[in-house]
C-alpha cells in the first residue's frame, strides 16, 4: 500500500506534530497527517487502533509484538532513506563468540528487511 492512501484516516501519535516522527514520511508524500488522537504509550495506541479510533505507524522492530485485533498492512515509502544499524561492542582485542555472532546476527536479519 501507498502511505497516500491513508490520507484520509485519522492518526493516533505521540506527538502532535509530525516532523521528526514516523509521520514524517506523510509530509514528503505531501500530506499532513490529521492527528486526531495523542498518546504516548505504545500499548495505548494500539488500544486506540483496535478500538477504530485511528491508525498508527508501526516500526518493522515492533510489528511482531502487536495486540490480537489490530491488522498489519505494510506501507511502501519509496523516497525513506535506509536506517544505519550499528552494533556497539567492547574495545578490546577480541570479542566473545556472542560478541562475534551479533554482528552476523544483525546483517541477517537486515537482509531479510531489504527489497
Amino acid at each position: 500500500m501507498r502511505l497516500p492512501r491513508l490520507a484520509d484516516e485519522d492518526w493516533v501519535s505521540r506527538s502532535r506534530r509530525s516532523e521528526g516522527t514516523l509521520l514524517d514520511a506523510a509530509l514528503r508524500h505531501g500530506f499532513q497527517p490529521r492527528i486526531a488522537h495523542v498518546v504516548a504509550e505504545w500499548t495505548a495506541r494500539q488500544g486506540y487502533v483496535a478500538a477504530g479510533l485511528g491508525v498508527t505507524p508501526v516500526p518493522a522492530l515492533a510489528a511482531e509484538a502487536v495486540r490480537p485485533g489490530i491488522a498489519l498492512v505494510p506501507v511502501r515509502d519509496e523516497a525513506a532513506a535506509a536506517r544505519a544499524v550499528y552494533a556497539a561492542t567492547p574495545r578490546g582485542p577480541s570479542l566473545t563468540p556472542a560478541g562475534t555472532a551479533f554482528p552476523a546476527a544483525l546483517r541477517t536479519s537486515a537482509a531479510a528487511f531489504s527489497p
